[in-house]
């Protein structure tokens, strides 16, 4: 179940980044984001991490020299590119170069025509790590990760299978 959550002072949004972060133990990380992400920087510092920045408003060529990494980070790119772009963007990262992603979005930044609908984090199988807003200003975390993107439905085991004896045998 996804539950959004409003987050006081108590959090920042770079206190909930660098959560994600410890919470994940990357060795490597890939941030697209038109500016640098000082958090992530810094958390790569601290933990003898390896940092690969792509800071182009079109990513996709640079993304091309890329191999895998631990976890992807896109913050301040999709607020100023055609919705599609972005999807085929997160697309890209999570099919293609890694197995964990988190996205930082501004609503608020990105022109009404740019803007992504409020479930089109969601479609993409994220999951919302946080909502901040003060003064105005919004700010949403999304984190996808496969491990965990697809929950364990209790019917999908040999009790519920027509052929019980043929379950794990036959892939079809």
């Amino acid at each position: 179940m996804n539950i959004a959550t409003t987050h006081s002072m108590t959090e920042s949004p770079q206190e909930r980044l660098a959560a994600i972060l410890d919470s994940h133990q990357p060795s490597s990380i890939l941030t697209v984001s038109l500016n640098p992400i000082p958090v992530v920087a810094q958390w790569c510092a601290d933990h003898n991490c390896t940092l690969v920045e792509i800071q182009e408003q079109n990513p996709f060529p640079a993304l091309g020299d890329i191999d895998r990494v631990d976890i992807a980070i896109v913050a301040d790119q999709l607020e100023y590119m055609p919705h599609h772009d972005g999807e085929a963007l997160m697309g890209l990262l999570r099919n293609l170069h890694t197995d964990s992603m988190v996205a930082v979005y501004q609503p608020t930044l990105a022109p009404q025509k740019l803007r992504w609908p409020t479930n089109g984090f969601l479609a993409l199988g994220c999951r919302e790590q946080g909502h901040f807003a003060e003064d105005g200003r919004e700010l949403n975390i999304y984190s996808y990760d496969l491990d965990n993107y697809n929950f364990e439905r209790k019917w999908n085991n040999p009790r519920f299978w027509a052929n019980p004896e043929n379950w794990g045998k036959y892939w079809w």
